[in-house]
This record gives C-alpha cells, structure tokens and sequence, in this order.
C-alpha cells in the first residue's frame, strides 16, 4: 500500500457489478497509474466472500470480506485512500461464488 500521501488527482466513479465466481474487473488498468480507493459500497444478493485485487487474480488489496444475503460493505470517504493497485494494474474483485455483488466507488489515478 501506498504512503499516506494526500492526491490532488481527479476524483472518478465507477460501478460495481459483478456476479462471476473469481475475477471481476471493476476499474480497467490506465498505463503508468495506479487506482486509489477512495471510497465504497458493496451490495450481495447471496451469501458470498469479496476480496479486492490489484489485478485479475493478482496481490490482495483487502482481506476476505464475508458478506450474507442482502448485506453489505460501506466503506466510507478516505482521503488518504483504502487501499491502491500498482502501477498499470487493473482494480479486480475475486468473488467466491456466482452472486450478484453491486455498488459503487470512488476512486483517483495517481502516477
């Protein structure tokens, strides 16, 4: 993870919506940046585990979050961000099974 470091980068959206067991691609890798978490939700429609990547099956970003039928995750506004992907790495979430997982986030590209 990166240093806590304030970015001054613009702030972008992104939906979340995944339903496949395994990598689910929530921000496309961009060439030379790393994605910053700023901020998320994160809905399931079935019992399941989340873990956010830095890249499709790649180094874990979090730790494995169980989330149960209709629950959830807020991870509220973070100004140093949660967490980061390295550079030129896509943002992933690894699912556990085949559940609908939908929400949203905030998030910043930092060289």
């Amino acid at each position: 993870m990166s240093q806590h470091v304030h970015y001054q980068a613009e702030v972008k959206y992104a939906t979340i919506s995944g339903a496949t067991s395994g990598n689910n691609t929530v921000v496309a890798a961009v060439t030379g940046k790393r994605i910053v978490v700023l901020s998320y939700t994160l809905v399931a429609a079935g019992a399941v585990n989340v873990r956010f990547e830095s890249g499709a099956g790649g180094t874990a970003l979090t730790g494995v979050m169980s989330i149960g039928a209709n629950g959830g995750i807020v991870a509220p506004h973070n100004p140093y961000g949660w967490f980061d992907t390295a550079v030129g790495a896509l943002l992933n979430m690894e699912l556990g099974g085949a559940v609908q997982v939908s929400g949203h986030l905030t998030y910043q590209e930092v060289a």
